[in-house]
């Protein structure tokens, strides 16, 4: 019975064949389900590289870019058979070739302009003129002010040496009016000749004060003979109410200083309650070394 289903050609199996195809089949399947899609995979495409030369030229003439190649379709292969269930193989799809941007060359020559002339404006140079005359002035103000600043201080610096030098004499007068004799007894105007002891008393008082601003300039020297006689009235608060020169030195200078010396005391000491009279005058005899 078995028998009838056994073939065979030329010398093989009946089976061998049929067996063969089937896996060539399957290979070529396999084989086109693979490598095929790579073989139809675009390759990727760069653009084009351009180089410019900046070079002067009077006019450059722009040169077009050739359009880009179009990419050439793979020969088709030829087409092996396949099953009823083999997958289908989709085309590729062409990209669209990239645009190249038209570059411009770029001009060496320095752009021409045209150079405005100055126009002279006599009103501009006019405010220009006024504003330096303006700055000059205030730099002339401020060094005046700096001139003047400077002038002000050697003043006050001379004014303090004068005074240190003027309270030096002051101090060497006091000492010699300390170290003189006590003077003697006014002459007194009115009523008795002779004074108290009170009046006296009083009298050293009134003298001791005149003689705190008894000074003579150094500017001058005057001989030590030289003398001048000056009267004062006194009311009881101390005040002067009469003043007059009894006798002059002849020297106008040293008139001026006895006078000076009057002024600065004033006003002198109050007559003490004991001393009965409202008034007292004295006669006052101013010499170089103090009063008497």
């Amino acid at each position: 019975m078995s028998e009838q289903y056994r073939i065979t050609f030329g010398g093989y199996n009946s089976w061998v064949l049929p067996l063969n195809l089937a896996v060539g089949f399957h290979l070529l399947i396999a084989f086109s389900v693979v490598v095929v899609p790579d073989l139809f995979k675009p390759s990727p495409k760069y653009e084009d590289i351009y180089t410019v030369d900046l070079v002067n030229l009077a006019e450059p003439a722009v040169e077009q870019s050739a359009p880009p190649a179009p990419v050439p379709e793979p020969a088709p292969l030829p087409e092996p058979e396949v099953s009823e269930e083999a997958v289908a193989i989709t085309d590729p799809v062409t990209p669209a070739p990239p645009q190249v941007e038209e570059v411009k060359p770029v001009s060496l020559k320095p752009s021409k302009r045209k150079i405005k002339k100055k126009v002279k404006d006599p009103q501009r140079d006019r405010q220009k003129e006024l504003e330096r005359i303006k700055r000059q002035r205030l730099a002339e103000a401020v060094q005046a002010e700096q001139l003047a600043a400077e002038q002000a201080r050697i003043a006050a610096e001379e004014a303090e040496r004068q005074r240190k030098l003027a309270q030096a004499e002051l101090n060497r007068i006091r000492n010699q009016v300390r170290s003189a004799p006590a003077p003697g007894p006014p002459v007194r105007r009115s009523g008795s000749s002779n004074l108290s002891a009170l009046e006296t008393q009083y009298y050293l008082n009134v003298t001791g004060k005149i003689a705190n601003h008894w000074a003579l300039p150094e500017f001058k020297r005057f001989d030590d003979s030289i003398q001048a006689i000056y009267v004062i009235k006194i009311s009881r608060n101390g005040t002067i109410i009469d003043e007059f020169f009894e006798r002059r030195s002849g020297d106008p200078t040293y008139d001026q200083f006895v006078k000076k010396a009057i002024r600065e005391s004033k006003p002198l000491p109050p007559i003490p309650p004991a001393i009965k009279n409202d008034t007292i005058e004295f006669g006052l005899v101013f010499k170089p070394g103090g009063i008497q």
